[in-house]
């Protein structure tokens, strides 16, 4: 008897265990869709860069950084498509393009997130600089805020997880 209760305790353990590895593992933070992050696009981009955790070298080239509000006619060559309706959008990117890096937040006119990220996602051109390739491409939501990012990956993925947690 004691050892059929040890080998249910032991199951139930291994279960319990399982179960919080299990939900740890997903696909990473989520964006809640119906989240709606307050501020400009220019302040949101502002507290992304605040809070990403980038490295020194990084974060000293992004305090150089030209940040400019995007208008409708530059869509097509910071987004790679003017197919996005935005109200609000603002773009960051090194005043010479030694370095490919570009990152824009935008906000989305409309309920279709989901398209507009694909939109951005298909036609976004790390190969734009001609003489230097992004290493990574993220499109990410966030309520009806996009970022979109083209850069190393380390320095992307860090930008996207500073976003993600403003939800």
């Amino acid at each position: 008897m004691r050892v059929k209760k040890r080998i249910g305790c032991l199951a139930a353990v291994c279960l319990f265990v399982s179960t919080l590895f299990l939900g740890a593992c997903g696909e990473g933070q989520k964006p809640n869709e119906d989240f709606h992050i307050e501020g400009s696009c220019e302040e949101i981009l502002g507290r992304v860069y605040e809070t990403a955790n980038v490295s020194d070298d990084m974060r000293s080239k992004m305090e150089e950084y030209v940040t400019s509000t995007m208008a409708a006619e530059e869509a097509v060559y910071i987004l790679g498509t003017e197919a996005v309706s935005f109200s609000d959008a603002v773009y960051s990117v090194p005043l010479i393009n030694v370095d490919p890096y570009q990152c824009v937040v935008l906000r989305v006119n409309g309920d279709d997130i989901d398209n507009a990220k694909r939109e951005i996602a298909d036609n976004a051109d790390p190969k734009k600089w001609v003489c230097v390739e992004a290493e990574s491409v993220i499109v990410e939501s966030n309520g009806d805020v996009i970022l979109f990012v083209m850069s190393d990956t380390e320095t992307a993925e860090a930008l996207r997880d500073a976003f993600l947690a403003l939800s």
